[in-house]
């Protein structure tokens, strides 16, 4: 039953670090500006972004800009008709180049650059205090986080699309937290 807590626990802590981190901080606030945050706010959401495991801030807004910009075309990064369901759903694609006009903004934020060159050194560091401070239980949680986010967006770009383009999804949430309407995003395309 103890497992059964820590898993549990681990969920929640996923919903709540890729919220913030993800799903309002990489994605609604860096990638399309839909709100303001000051520097220590954009702080936490580096951080909790950072805890997710995925790539760097600069890389995933880059991309996420392409997504918008060139959706379900073969200029976007990652297209489900160009590869085969696997690569999508664990984000095995590659971008070899983002063209600058996609990260202009980011390049010119100080804490997106810091956590972008620091990036590594900050999780691993992170998961040793930790795991220090708390425990394998805090090891396993943040792989548990780690694991969720990595196929929980692979996870949208595959069921967010279906060959028209982007639909709504209301299972997505629970492995994409806030990020099921995915239709109704791609409508708006705040860039």
């Amino acid at each position: 039953m103890e497992i059964l807590y820590l898993i549990l626990f681990a969920y929640v802590m996923y919903i709540l670090i890729v919220s913030i981190g993800i799903t309002y901080g990489y994605h609604r606030y860096f990638s399309h500006h839909e709100f303001c945050a000051k520097p220590w706010q954009e702080i936490v959401i580096l951080y909790c972004g950072l805890l997710c495991g995925g790539r760097s801030p600069l890389t995933w807004v880059g991309i996420h800009r392409m997504h918008h910009t060139y959706s379900d075309t073969d200029l976007d990064p990652h297209n489900k008709n160009l590869h085969s369901w696997y690569v999508i759903l664990f984000s095995l694609w590659h971008v070899d180049h983002i063209p600058r006009r996609f990260l202009n903004d980011m390049l010119r934020n100080p804490r997106v650059m810091f956590f972008h060159k620091h990036r590594h050194v900050l999780y691993w560091t992170s998961l040793l205090l930790f795991t220090l401070l708390f425990g394998i239980e805090a090891f396993v949680v943040l792989g548990i986080i780690y694991l969720l986010s990595y196929i929980g967006f692979g996870a949208l770009n595959l069921w967010g699309h279906n060959a028209e383009g982007p639909i709504n999804n209301i299972w997505l949430n629970f492995i994409a937290p806030w990020e099921g309407n995915h239709k109704d995003h791609h409508k708006v395309n705040i860039i």
